[in-house]
């Protein structure tokens, strides 16, 4: 695999970057000056290429803020529709006019925090892909050796979140099918794709097959040989991605995080079985934020509540999320600062008033402000 670094603290040329990248990457360097140029080689290319954008903050001020955000879009889209690109973006830059990079004791203190302000039952899940055995954390338990069992990623993520144990699961200590392909363990035949393919609680066998084929997650990029799993409040490792299991009202706080971190909706593409495998991959493949229902093995050996849902991250937004979950808690508008409270003619904010005003409506108290609605003047 091809490994291309671009700093965004040493861009200052629009040119110079574009042409920087198309060289890194292999293109020749003329046929990259524009963003339009280079998103046409990436789609076309044939080879594996992980591409790491380093403080992309700093893309900004050397690019300009429009240029920037489309040379970012650009670098997503481009690895959406190409399976031989992988994106990586690591954010270090906490806002605060200092550089912290993720470490395992970032990731702890982020764990622990995400678990006290969305008062949350179980620990966030920190995984980090292995490619060599010599990778895997020490104090880690192997499923078949240590514990004589196999176990299916649902229940190794439950004894995760639930006792607080940390797993590496290779090839063998698997017993679900899902992930061993979709993680690109275990390779997959022509036939296979014909015959599983048919197993998707699909009324069209054909549009089964036709799913698997072109539309289910795979892992882009070279193929691990597993995995490892812990609570993200004690993991020994830097996580690439986290899964945090959590009512809806946690959800809904996150997606507000989400939406302050991003000004955009989460685009959620929902399947009602291989949670496991939906949860994960996309985040791992590049999406930073992600939302799964769990299916019903998750439920019936995962021991997953009814009322649980699954929302996934990138570690390197883990920063990012935690600092807005503490935003609205300072506004007011956090996790633990809701109520449920029928007021009639509540408090509201200023906009609010601003525009019943102008449409010649009654205005009332405003937040932090208590009394009743009044007329008109």
């Amino acid at each position: 695999m091809k490994e291309v670094i671009l700093d965004g603290a040493r861009c200052t040329d629009r040119k110079k970057t574009c042409a920087a990248l198309a060289l890194n990457c292999g293109f020749p360097e003329e046929c990259g000056h524009n963003l339009d140029a280079l998103h046409d080689l990436l789609t076309a290319s044939g080879e594996d290429i992980r591409l790491t954008i380093l403080h992309p903050e700093e893309l900004e001020r050397g690019l300009g803020q429009d240029y920037a955000a489309r040379l970012l879009r650009m670098l997503r889209d481009s690895a959406g529709e190409n399976e031989h690109i992988t994106l990586r973006i690591e954010r270090t830059d906490n806002g605060k006019g200092r550089t912290e990079a993720m470490t395992v004791e970032n990731a702890n203190a982020y764990g622990s925090e995400l678990e006290q302000r969305l008062l949350l039952r179980y620990s966030p899940i920190a995984l980090k892909l292995l490619y060599s055995e010599d990778e895997i954390p020490e104090g880690t338990i192997r499923p078949v050796r240590d514990e004589g069992n196999r176990l299916a990623m649902c229940q190794a993520f439950a004894l995760v979140r639930r006792n607080r144990k940390a797993y590496t699961m290779l090839k063998d200590d698997h017993w679900c099918v899902w992930p061993l392909v979709s993680y690109k363990i275990c390779p997959m035949e022509d036939e296979d794709y014909v015959y599983m393919g048919t197993k998707f609680f699909m009324k069209d066998p054909q549009r089964g097959v036709k799913f698997l084929r072109e539309e289910y997650p795979f892992l882009k990029g070279e193929a691990p040989i597993g995995f490892s799993i812990a609570p993200l409040r004690s993991c020994t490792f830097v996580p690439d991605i986290v899964c945090i299991y959590c009512t809806p009202a946690q959800i809904r706080s996150l997606l507000m995080a989400t939406k302050y971190i991003t000004g955009d909706m989460l685009d959620l593409t929902l399947d009602p079985v291989d949670s496991c495998v939906h949860s994960s991959i996309p985040v791992l493949n590049g999406k930073d934020f992600n939302i799964t229902f769990p299916d019903p093995g998750e439920y019936e050996r995962g021991l997953t509540d009814e009322n649980e849902v699954m929302f996934t991250l990138r570690s390197e937004r883990l920063q990012e999320l935690v600092e807005s979950l503490e935003r609205f808690d300072k506004i007011g508008m956090g996790f633990q600062k809701l109520r449920m409270e029928m007021s009639m003619n509540f408090p509201r904010p200023p906009f609010y008033e601003e525009m019943f005003k102008k449409w010649g409506l009654a205005t009332g108290p405003l937040w932090g402000q208590k009394g009743p609605a009044k007329p008109i003047e």
